[in-house]
């Protein structure tokens, strides 16, 4: 007890010095250094010194923070994969023993990921059982319209794994998920059997359609080319606000089969269609459109695939034209944002040439293209998929 009495009480005192003088967990004041210690004060200030010299800003809670993400990631998919949103929507507020035996987990495993879920903000507990957080029951519920599960899940089987090869994708410069000679480059050869993917990608184009459409004016225009449009979200949101535009969503013969279901649920069949084809491959794209859209496309490919990409589109599109690139775009200056920033790492992971590009670079690149009264468009409304616009005319 002596032992514990010099050094605990001395570190509170010298931690005081520089701290509020209160006890961080409990609001009390911190003790003092007990009779017959204070011949150590100036051991304890040289032995402090360096430790105390920080501020509360310079701690490693940053750090604990950011090594904390993969823990919140797998707690959260591990709550989408076991149903306990879909759970707690259906039965309203349960017990944890209750939640436990509805997903045939034990109490003490159900327990810790409902703690965990609430300390995240994804439940709420009222002191008798769990519900869902607001969010969580927009969102996480699978028969919500806005269900966001599927990139949920996209991210926990395809993304997590490689990630984790990070390292060797930084030391050699190549994708981690597929041998750069590889013929199959891309989940689409067989979207509508393993639709994983797009559905996933479904989740994230549907926000950003809706803030892409609420940020720039498309009243003028006539006749949209989705380019490597998906499952048709921008289309479909697109027409819904703009009675008089019709759209064709430009991708790859499976994804069209995707496209045409979504089109059809959506009752734009008449407006929107779907035709198959390949960016990469195809000379040229389909012409007579006075709008085409490349949302979250072009950052898959190195810039020369960029440039001739956008070379098509300009060959496609009518005399007056205009041409919008959406995506997260990375700052001029190289510093961010993190979402972009940590984008462009996936496509390290995931490609063999793509990274996420500045607003600067594809002006240049769209200049070079032969576009012109090239601006940039914020977004009024935060997106998970895009964080502004390009424009170029024709």
């Amino acid at each position: 007890m002596r032992e514990l009495c010099v050094i605990m009480p001395d570190f509170g005192r010298a931690y005081a010095r520089h701290f509020p003088t209160k006890d961080v967990s409990h609001g009390e004041p911190l003790p003092r250094t007990p009779v017959g210690c204070e011949q150590l004060d100036s051991q304890r200030d040289g032995m402090f010194a360096d430790m105390v010299m920080a501020t509360p800003e310079f701690t490693p809670l940053a750090l604990l923070r950011l090594l904390d993400g993969f823990r919140g990631t797998k707690a959260l998919t591990a709550a989408v994969r076991l149903g306990v949103f879909d759970l707690l929507a259906s039965e309203g507020t349960l017990s944890a023993l209750a939640c436990a035996q509805r997903l045939k987990l034990e109490e003490r495993p159900a327990r810790m990921l409902l703690t965990a879920c609430t300390a995240l903000g994804l439940l709420d507990f009222d002191g008798y059982g769990f519900a869902n957080s607001s969010s969580a029951d927009e969102f996480l519920v699978r028969s919500r319209p806005l269900y966001f599960g599927d990139f949920v899940l996209l991210v926990d089987e395809e993304q997590y794994q490689p990630w984790g090869d990070l390292v060797a994708a930084l030391q050699e410069n190549r994708p981690v998920v597929w041998a750069p000679q590889a013929e199959k480059r891309f989940p689409a050869d067989r979207a509508d059997i393993e639709p994983l993917f797009w559905n996933g990608m479904s989740s994230v184009s549907a926000f950003t359609a809706h803030a892409v459409s609420r940020s720039f004016d498309f009243s003028g225009f006539r006749s949209l080319l989705d380019v490597g449009g998906g499952r048709g979200d921008f289309s479909i949101e697109l027409c819904m606000h703009q009675p008089r535009l019709r759209a064709t969503v430009y991708d790859l013969p499976s994804v069209c089969r995707l496209t045409e279901r979504k089109v059809a649920a959506s009752g734009l069949s008449d407006r929107i269609g779907a035709q198959a084809g390949d960016l990469l491959l195809d000379d040229e794209l389909p012409a007579g459109h006075d709008l085409i859209l490349l949302s979250n496309v072009l950052h898959m490919w190195d810039e020369a695939t960029v440039v001739k990409a956008l070379r098509k589109c300009l060959t496609a599109l009518n005399d007056g034209g205009a041409l919008v690139v959406a995506e997260a775009f990375v700052d001029d200056d190289g510093t961010g944002p993190v979402g972009a920033a940590l984008m462009s790492l996936n496509m390290l992971v995931h490609t063999a040439g793509g990274r996420n590009y500045t607003r600067r670079e594809y002006e240049a690149w769209l200049t070079a293209a032969g576009f012109s009264a090239i601006c940039r468009v914020p977004l009024i409304v935060d997106a998970p998929g895009a964080n502004g616009l390009v424009i170029g005319r024709k």
